[in-house]
């Protein structure tokens, strides 16, 4: 019984990590805009165009009123790779 108490307390500790990691990696709006070095119509332009897919950013707002979260790495990426 003491192993699996044992086990699930590390499992629980690397999950934590893990979602941790996963959060730091996205960033919002403001923050992309500083990485990418451009500006928020520009950004509007890449999203509206499809050059940031769905693997690297995502809305974590409503329909109505959109809020972008995007992947540091893979927002990076796809904006390098446009052309």
């Amino acid at each position: 019984m003491y192993a699996i108490r044992n086990l699930d307390s590390k499992l629980d500790a690397v999950l934590k990590r893990l979602d941790d990691k996963e959060k730091s990696e996205w960033v919002d709006r403001k923050e992309a805009l500083r990485i990418l070095g451009i500006g928020a119509n520009k950004m509007t332009e890449l999203i509206a165009d499809g050059t940031f897919g769905r693997d690297c950013c995502r809305n974590v707002g409503t329909h109505r009123k959109p809020r972008w979260a995007f992947h540091r790495e893979r927002a990076f990426q796809a904006y390098l790779n446009r052309y």
